[in-house]
C-alpha cells in the first residue's frame, strides 16, 4: 500500500484515527497478515472494561475484515 488511512468508530466513547495501523499498512503489501497487523497495532493499547473484554477481538476481526472488503472494492 501506498498510503492508508484507518479509524474506528463504535469501539469507544468517539470514533478515532489509528496512525498505529497506518504505519503497520503503509509501504508493504495489502494482504491478510499486514490486515491483522495493523488490526493488532491499533488495539495495542485497548482497556477492556468489565466483561467486554472480547470486543478487543471482535474489533480486530472487524478491522481485518474491513480492511480485506476495501481491497476488493
Amino acid at each position: 500500500m501506498t498510503r492508508a488511512r484507518v479509524a474506528l468508530g463504535g469501539v469507544g466513547t468517539k470514533p478515532w484515527r489509528s496512525p498505529e495501523a497506518e504505519a503497520v499498512l503503509t509501504g508493504r503489501p495489502a494482504n491478510d497478515a499486514n490486515f491483522r497487523k495493523a488490526a493488532e497495532a491499533a488495539l495495542r493499547d485497548a482497556k477492556p472494561q468489565s466483561e467486554n473484554g472480547f470486543k478487543i477481538e471482535l474489533a480486530k476481526r472487524c478491522l481485518t475484515h474491513a480492511l480485506r472488503t476495501a481491497l476488493t472494492s
